[in-house]
């Protein structure tokens, strides 16, 4: 599984940034910036944010863990924002709900028979 301090990691070394410059873009020590990338500690969301902003990435793509840190997720969906994931999540419930209704009907149309395979039922 994919840790927080793992991505942390990977968006600054695919950005080409050594660990010395983010700290000092987040007005934060280098110690204290690579125990971040250790997990020595708990983070902070808002040190989360800071993070993401100077790494010009959402904080939705940082946690989205399931979501593998490539260049090309990078470019394609790490400035999305929180909103954009939310809307497409209500759309998808949407789709789901009309995907249901639409199996439920069918079913009325064609109810099930056992022991019968399609082929007999013409």
């Amino acid at each position: 599984m994919t840790t927080i301090e793992s991505r942390i990691r990977k968006v600054r070394e695919l950005r080409g940034w050594k660990q010395a410059a983010v700290a000092s873009s987040m007005n934060i020590t280098q110690q204290a910036y690579s125990c971040l990338e250790q997990g020595a500690s708990n983070a902070r969301l808002e040190t989360l944010k800071r993070f993401c902003d100077v790494m010009e990435i959402e904080l939705p793509f940082l946690v989205a863990t399931d979501v593998p840190i490539t260049d090309e997720t990078m470019a394609r969906f790490g400035a999305k924002t929180f909103n954009h994931f939310l809307d497409n999540f209500n759309k998808m419930e949407k789709k789901l709900e009309i995907y249901e209704e639409l199996l439920s009907s069918h079913e009325n149309l064609f109810p099930k028979q056992t022991g019968m395979s399609v082929a007999h039922r013409a």
